[in-house]
């Protein structure tokens, strides 16, 4: 995880978690139904990588919802991933 901490991303009405249709309960539901629905929406956003760029630096505040299109155990490894701690050297 960086330094630097995304901000949290903006909303304009236009993402498809806002639709009218979408319910959003689906973000945070257990059933497998409804976080695939989230996810297929959230893969539409025009905002995807700053709201993934959210959720993965802000793992407590983002917490078991789907953001996009990630749970949080992706997102728990991408920030694995991401960490730039250098390794011990053998």
């Amino acid at each position: 995880m960086s330094a630097r901490l995304a901000p949290f991303p903006q909303f304009t009405g236009a993402e498809p978690c806002q639709a009218p249709d979408t319910d959003p309960a689906w973000l945070t539901s257990d059933d497998t139904n409804d976080r695939a629905a989230a996810q297929l929406a959230c893969l539409r956003c025009p905002n995807h990588e700053a709201r993934l760029a959210w959720a993965i630096d802000h793992p407590t505040d983002a917490g078991d919802a789907i953001w996009a299109a990630t749970t949080a155990n992706r997102r728990s490894k991408l920030r694995r991933e991401f960490t730039t701690t250098p390794k011990e050297p053998k």
